[in-house]
Parts: structure tokens; C-alpha cells; sequence
């Protein structure tokens, strides 16, 4: 990157950040190391990005194919492939996007899609008065200090899914996925394992909740937690297949923008997903 631009380790376990780099002006060669950084930390956050939709809408869609959010309520006006996380509204009191302000499970966006969208964008419009913060956590589990017995087992199963009550923007499909991915670029391996796995192939209710709690027990442990407290204009690039994330509770007005991304499969660990079961249908959103 050029001399002006300056990256620096987050102060947690995982992802850095960058200044000095307006993404909607930077050229394919930057763009390009600033994929790479994201497949090594897992995390990147640039601070002081001034985007609006269309300019959101463009510099993911030079990363890679866009996924509509897996809620209808969330969709922009204008590009349906951006989602509102925000529990602001409009003219007419309708909610702009998805209002959720209490603490969220830890999860990786896309798991209960059969092709997941495993890039992510989070860009900051208005942050919460209190509170708010997005936590991320990354799931090597060489650095988790996860037991090779446990990892073998991973590596031998595949992890269930299933679309959440209030996603009636997503197939109604239960999945499979690897419960361990390697990655592409650092060759470390990852458990794709989140509070929304429902089980393991291979292993009864029991013994998928016990492997389950033994594997998200060694990921968790706080002082590999990196909380990100938002600032206007702090835009982060993460890769759901090395990171766990969720929403802390918040109080006040907060406005967050999200994409969801197809990584480049030369770059990126890719789920391979398999469609095992149909699942009920959604009934209409009250929101």
C-alpha cells in the first residue's frame, strides 16, 4: 500500500485497521492487498470512509457477486443487495431496516445458506449512544488452543443449519457445511461452528451440544474477544469462514450498513454447503 496509508494491529486477538485510504478512490493493486489482509487477519477496519449506497454498492461489487440480506425488511431502497441494520425510521414511522438492539448469538452471517456469502462489509452511518459495539472473535483453533482430538472430529463431520424465524428473505433449506475449513492463504484451520449450529452428522443431540460446547468454550474465551466500538465512517471487511461476530446491546439511535459478499475462491476458504432437508415455512414479520 502506498506510503500515506497505515496499518496497524486492532488492540484485540484478531483483524487490524487502516488509515489513510479512501476505498471508493483506491486502485485495483490496493484493493487487491486489502483482500489479502483481510484472508490473514481475518478483520480489517478503515476508518474515515464517506460512502453512500450507490458508492457502498460499487466497491463490494469490484470484491466479488453480491447476496440480498436474509431479511426483507432490511433491504435499501436502492440496492437490495445493501442491508439497513438500524433501528431508525422513515417519514411514515416505518423501521429503515432491521431494529435488533439487544445482544446477538454469536454466529457467521450466511451459515444457512447452502452457498454462502462469506465477505462481509459493515460501514458506520450513525453509532449507538451507548453500547452498540460489534465483537468479533476468530476461530483458528491452533491460537484457541483447541485439543487435536477435538479437531480431528471436526474435520471428520459436518456442521447443520437452518434459516432463523425472521429470515423470510432466505430459502427454507436445512444445510450442511465442513465443521473445519482451512484457509486458502494462511493454511490455518477454522471451526465453522457458532451458537446456531443445530448438530453434527454423525453424532446424536447429546453428543453434538457436548462437541459444540467444547469447541465455542475455547473460541469464546474473552481475552481473544475484540469488541469494536463504532465511529461515523468506520467501514469493516471481515470473512465469516475464520470469525465469529456478534451485536452487543445498545441503547440510543444506531445505523449500520451491511453486504454480504461471494469471496474470491483463489483468496478465501469457501463452505461447501449440501442441502440435507426442507424446513418450515416463515410465517409473515411482524416487525
Amino acid at each position: 500500500m502506498k506510503n500515506s496509508i497505515e496499518v496497524a494491529p486492532l488492540q484485540g486477538a484478531c483483524g487490524v485497521q487502516v488509515t489513510g485510504m479512501a476505498l471508493q478512490d483506491c486502485s485495483p493493486e490496493e484493493l487487491d492487498e486489502a483482500l489479502r489482509l483481510v484472508a490473514e487477519a481475518g478483520l480489517v477496519v478503515f476508518r474515515r470512509q464517506c460512502l453512500d449506497d450507490s458508492d457502498l454498492h460499487a466497491l463490494a461489487r469490484r470484491i466479488g457477486p453480491l447476496e440480498q440480506s436474509s431479511r426483507k425488511v432490511c433491504l435499501s431502497p436502492d440496492f437490495p443487495e445493501i442491508s439497513y441494520l438500524s433501528n431508525l425510521r422513515d417519514e411514515h414511522g416505518d423501521p429503515i431496516g432491521f431494529p435488533g438492539s439487544d445482544t446477538d448469538y454469536w454466529h457467521s452471517d450466511q451459515q444457512h445458506r447452502e452457498n454462502p456469502a462469506t465477505l462481509a462489509v459493515l460501514y458506520c452511518v450513525a453509532p449507538a449512544s451507548s453500547g452498540g459495539a460489534t465483537s468479533f472473535v476468530s476461530t483458528d483453533v491452533e491460537s484457541a488452543g483447541l485439543d487435536e482430538a477435538t479437531v480431528a472430529d471436526l474435520a471428520a463431520r459436518r456442521a447443520l443449519y437452518e434459516p432463523a424465524s425472521n429470515h423470510d428473505n432466505a430459502p427454507r433449506v436445512q444445510v450442511s457445511h465442513p465443521a473445519l475449513l482451512t484457509g486458502r492463504t494462511s493454511g490455518r484451520r477454522y471451526a465453522y461452528v457458532s451458537d446456531n449450529t443445530l448438530g453434527f452428522t454423525g453424532l446424536d443431540t447429546d453428543a453434538s451440544a457436548e462437541l459444540k460446547k467444547r469447541v465455542l468454550t475455547r473460541l469464546l474465551q474473552p481475552s481473544r474477544v475484540y469488541a469494536h466500538d463504532w465511529e461515523i465512517g468506520d467501514l469493516a471487511l471481515y470473512d465469516n469462514a475464520q470469525l465469529l461476530h456478534r451485536r452487543e446491546q445498545f441503547q440510543g439511535r444506531r445505523w449500520l450498513k451491511a453486504t454480504k459478499i461471494f469471496a474470491p475462491q483463489d483468496i478465501f476458504a469457501v463452505p461447501s454447503g449440501r442441502v440435507v432437508a426442507r424446513s418450515a415455512p416463515v410465517a409473515p414479520s411482524a416487525v
